[in-house]
């Protein structure tokens, strides 16, 4: 098999068992680049490497990116879920995590508010890069990754390296990360029901059936509140759930 029909065969389980359809020349530039250089391509049977995922995802992300989603969680979405069942944690997906600054903005939101929610926080990071999810249990970042950061929250909550900013433990709020595929049913049987799931800005990345069957997954898991990004499959959502009004949109109930 020539590098062009290797190529076009990888593109298209790649696209089968992640969902990601990649048509850029960059990406098959990528592709290219990684089997001139040796990169392993899996057999039929063989899972698709952590090596070949982590070329193909994009993690572009910082701390308190799209501010205004956070806003409204705190102002907003937790306090009518903190009186809605006032036993149960309240549990938060976010997915993709990235290396983990939307899953710790959400906690650094929530520590800021106090007291003033009663109930256990989970929050569940998944990302189907295994590097991604290595940096997010470092939680060490980059001053670009944390430049929307106040100062009095740098200096509160995190310790300067050679590396970067590194967060201190955060103990008052469960959070993991876990690599995963959004796709898999089984999955999503060991996740279990969130109250608010954050996914913004992957579906980009799918085509409209991927995203519908991704809409989908989401709604049978949600018991709350969904918030997508700006850039997300809008229409589909929009038949799916019930879009929330207010300032900060692309937020949907069911």
């Amino acid at each position: 098999m020539n590098n062009e029909s290797m190529i076009n065969t990888l593109l298209e389980r790649i696209q089968k068992e992640t969902g990601i359809v990649l048509k850029r020349d960059t990406d098959r530039e990528k592709i290219q680049r990684f089997i001139e250089n040796g990169g392993e391509i899996p057999k039929d049977f063989e899972p698709l490497s952590s090596a070949l995922i982590n070329l193909i995802t994009v993690n572009e992300t910082y701390f308190e990116r799209e501010s205004y989603h956070f806003d409204r969680l705190i102002n907003e979405i937790l306090p009518n879920i903190e009186t809605a069942s006032p036993i149960l944690p309240i549990r938060v997906l976010t997915a993709p995590c990235s290396s983990g600054e939307e899953s710790y903005t959400i906690a650094l939101r929530i520590l800021a508010m106090g007291k003033k929610i009663s109930r256990p926080i989970e929050i569940v990071g998944i990302d189907i890069s295994e590097e991604m999810i290595y940096k997010a249990n470092r939680g060490c970042y980059s001053e670009r990754s944390v430049h929307a950061l106040s100062q009095e929250v740098l200096e509160h909550y995190f310790f300067q390296t050679e590396e970067g900013y590194r967060l201190y433990p955060i103990e008052e709020i469960s959070i993991h990360f876990i690599t995963g595929n959004l796709f898999d049913d089984k999955l999503w049987e060991d996740l279990g029901d969130f109250d608010v799931i954050f996914s913004r800005n992957m579906m980009i990345y799918f085509d409209a059936d991927k995203n519908k069957e991704l809409l989908l997954n989401f709604k049978k898991h949600l018991k709350g509140y969904l918030i997508l990004g700006h850039a997300d499959d809008h229409l589909n959502a929009k038949k799916i759930f019930t879009p929330l009004r207010g300032e900060g949109g692309n937020i949907y109930t069911l």
